[in-house]
């Protein structure tokens, strides 16, 4: 093999390399900041006016954060402080967590590495969720297949746009 073979080999398979793990990362249909439009339980409860809550995925990973309830989470004075049954109500309206995320077709699985709720946390790598998802457009909807009581949830884009907390 000549010298310059020597170099051009190698470097068409580095190329070739980063050519094709770039398609691996490629954007997907789940990447951007979604804000929660809607829920419904599989139960058949709707929330058409849900309290706030954000999805936000990268190309592997994923933070989500939302109150999980259709009443406005609850308040408290702020001269007294929160009493220990506000500060139950309130965290436990809240869901959150986040880490890594794998595609399969129209399917994800999350990974928690951190979270809310120790138990899930604790689970990690092991604490695969399933979910099954839609885009449609800005729509993503996504419905959950691991929990006790699924649930579907519709999210809106807000990629690159203000979002519902600017206030200019």
């Amino acid at each position: 093999m000549t010298r310059s073979k020597k170099i051009v080999a190698p470097s068409f398979v580095a190329l070739l390399a980063l050519i094709f793990g770039s398609a691996a990362n490629a954007a997907n249909d789940l990447e951007g900041a979604w804000i929660v439009s809607s829920w419904k339980s599989l139960e058949g409860q709707t929330i058409d006016d849900p309290q706030p809550g954000i999805f936000i995925f990268t190309s592997t990973n994923y933070a989500i954060m939302y109150a999980s309830t259709d009443m406005k989470r609850p308040e408290y004075d702020a001269d007294a402080g929160q009493t220990d049954a506000e500060t139950i109500a309130s965290y436990d309206s809240l869901t959150a967590n986040a880490g890594g995320y794998e595609v399969d077709g129209n399917m994800f699985t999350t990974f928690a590495y951190v979270a809310k709720d120790n138990n899930y946390m604790s689970g990690f790598p092991e604490n695969g969720t399933e979910y099954e998802f839609e885009r449609d457009g800005k729509m993503l909807t996504i419905t959950s297949k691991t929990f006790a009581v699924p649930f579907t949830v519709v999210l809106e884009s807000v990629e690159g746009e203000d979002g519902p907390w600017e206030t200019e």
